[in-house]
């Protein structure tokens, strides 16, 4: 009983999550080896790894500037249901949040037909919100622009800046994401958010 116990709450749930890895190209579940995909995203320790992993895969990252870099994150890092108010997105972190969200359908369609809960929405209002801090926007605008209350902001900022910083050491593999990352982890983790 206690052997078939922890097949049911360890080995399956292990085994679907290896097959989604396989899936993308992480894992060689046949022959039980991380791939060099698999390496990179080991170390990278984010919210949602296969989403930012994905992301990276298919050079999302390589065309952003600071601020868009910022607004994705954020809309990985939030939690889904909670609000940062109604900031306007320009046109291309829109396009940049819409190509992303076709990546998550993806990866959610692969972790639904394995058993796995998929992965929650993208938060738009938090993408909104972290834009507007990476352009510029001082704190008490974006406190009363969004409505949210302070430490809220200031655990979503963390969030998306750690993030980003994550992305940020990943040099070796993917130098171009990794500067960006590192120009903007440097702007959202400014006062009074670090």
């Amino acid at each position: 009983r206690q052997i078939e116990r922890m097949r049911a709450n360890v080995w399956e749930p292990f085994e679907r999550c290896a097959r989604v890895l396989d899936h993308f190209g992480y894992l060689d579940f046949a022959s039980e080896r991380v791939t060099d995909r698999g390496r990179w995203l080991a170390d990278l320790r984010v919210d949602r790894p296969l989403l930012i992993g994905e992301a990276l895969q298919r050079n999302l990252f390589t065309s952003l500037d600071a601020k868009r870099a910022a607004a994705l994150i954020a809309a990985v890092a939030a939690d889904e249901d909670r609000d940062y108010g109604e900031m306007e997105l320009d046109d291309e972190i829109v396009t940049l949040l819409a190509e992303f969200d076709e990546i998550t359908f993806e990866v959610s369609t692969e972790e639904w037909q394995q058993g796995i809960e998929p992965a929650p929405e993208i938060n738009f209002s938090a993408a909104a919100a972290a834009a507007h801090w990476a352009s510029g926007v001082d704190w008490p605008t974006l406190v009363r622009e969004t409505r949210a209350e302070e430490g809220d902001l200031v655990r979503l900022l963390s969030r998306t800046g750690e993030a980003l910083l994550q992305i940020a050491g990943l040099r070796e593999t993917h130098l171009e994401a990794a500067r960006t990352a590192t120009t903007a982890a440097e702007i959202v983790l400014r006062e009074p958010v670090r």
